[in-house]
């Protein structure tokens, strides 16, 4: 049997920072699958990724200065696609009321085909 290592303050940061790494880049996965969402809606290709769930941040404490940058750059992409996600939910709207409005209401008022042949 090998000794194992002390967990000194060495190794809390190291899994400190560590457990930031893997927030951060669970969030820009993320970011990156409704990306990917929004640009298969666009161009109709209907192969939609799966929903991702819900983000917990981590809680061995607050964000380290040298992940600042990175932290503020997958803010600001999640907020550009949350902007993007209720366009499309915007325009989504209106293209099904354009459809409500354009489909007859009355079951009679449907065009009837005749054939003028007889």
């Amino acid at each position: 049997m090998t000794p194992e290592a002390p967990a000194g303050p060495a190794a809390a940061e190291t899994a400190w920072r560590s457990a930031w790494e893997d927030a951060l880049t669970a969030l820009e996965l993320d970011v990156d699958a409704v990306e990917r969402m929004l640009t298969a809606l666009h161009e109709g290709t209907g192969d939609l990724p799966e929903a991702t769930g819900s983000w917990t941040p981590p809680t061995v404490g607050p964000l380290p200065e040298s992940m600042r940058e990175r932290a503020q750059l997958v803010l600001a992409r999640q907020l550009r696609v949350m902007e993007d996600v209720a366009h499309a939910a915007v325009r989504s709207r209106q293209h099904l009321e354009v459809q409500r409005r354009m489909r007859p209401d009355d079951a009679t008022s449907r065009p009837m085909y005749v054939d003028a042949a007889f």
